[in-house]
């Protein structure tokens, strides 16, 4: 597994070396055994330069936070301030007021808000 990162980490430095060595007119043949990397990465490398004009890493695509946005954590904590009693604000009612999940509701209390789920009772004495 580390043999992986490191070459991950190492073939994110080799790029800039590979993108500089093909523009001064290297084969790929050749920047292969100058910079110990295999052929199919130079190749790979120099046809994403050709492509998009950068040897950075491509933004990536991931699935956007809905219902744990920023603007609907903002709202959840402005009506626990508003009414705090744990009756009003389960995760199960806070969810449908704000047109969410149950489960996201009680995420953004436990998890970005730092409530708990719970009434502290009091010992017997």
């Amino acid at each position: 597994m580390d043999k992986v990162i490191a070459t991950m980490v190492k073939m994110a430095e080799m790029r800039p070396s590979i993108i500089k060595l093909h523009e001064k007119g290297y084969s790929t043949r050749e920047i292969e055994q100058l910079l110990d990397v295999s052929k199919s990465s130079v190749d790979r490398h120099i046809k994403r330069y050709e492509k998009t004009g950068s040897h950075e890493d491509r933004k990536r695509r991931c699935r956007k936070k809905t219902a744990r946005s920023r603007k609907n954590i903002q709202r959840a904590k402005g009506m626990i301030q508003r009414n705090s009693t744990s009756k009003v604000n389960s995760g199960r009612k806070l969810g449908k007021k704000l047109g969410m999940s149950d489960r996201s509701a009680r995420r953004i209390l436990h998890e970005d808000l730092g409530l708990k789920a719970f009434k502290f009772q009091k010992g017997r004495s």
